[in-house]
């Protein structure tokens, strides 16, 4: 079983919403580790490419100093941190796009998890607008010479 974090953009509405859910599943992203720059392509990750293309090139650089050994070493340990963060770096890029996170589903498919949210999504009733306004009620008012529970200090009964 998986584990996936669903985002709707904030003014989400049962029309519509399908389409603009995004669905990111928890764990370690195989193919980001694979393919890390075209991973961050193909989701749109600007922040995250960049972020990966910084760190390739001071790879790239250290090699000249620490020899290719080293270098291949940093290039791996690169590789894997990728695949640890990426799907982090997605659901940070969503938030900062205006998505929220509406909840968590666990399911065996991308699919299965959007059909058990979307079943307990659209089951759930929504809070009708306020019609009245919260009654706010005045102060009370205090006793001069009392200050809490204790009166005032030197004041003898």
């Amino acid at each position: 079983m998986a584990i996936f974090s669903v985002h709707l953009l904030g003014d989400a509405t049962p029309q519509g919403v399908a389409d603009r859910a995004v669905f990111v599943r928890e764990g370690f992203a195989f193919w980001a580790f694979l393919l890390g720059p075209l991973w961050f392509l193909w989701h749109r990750e600007w922040l995250g490419l960049v972020g990966w293309l910084v760190i390739a090139a001071l790879i790239a650089v250290s090699e000249r100093w620490l020899g290719s050994v080293t270098g291949g070493g940093f290039e791996l340990i690169l590789a894997l941190a990728t695949g640890i963060v990426a799907n982090d770096i997605r659901r940070l890029t969503l938030a900062l796009r205006g998505f929220r996170e509406s909840g968590v589903v666990e399911a065996q498919s991308h699919e299965a998890a959007e059909r058990r949210f979307f079943d307990s999504w659209l089951a759930q009733p929504r809070p009708a607008s306020p019609s009245a306004p919260p009654v706010v009620h005045p102060a009370r008012s205090v006793p001069p010479g009392v200050l809490g529970l204790f009166p005032e200090s030197g004041a003898r009964p």
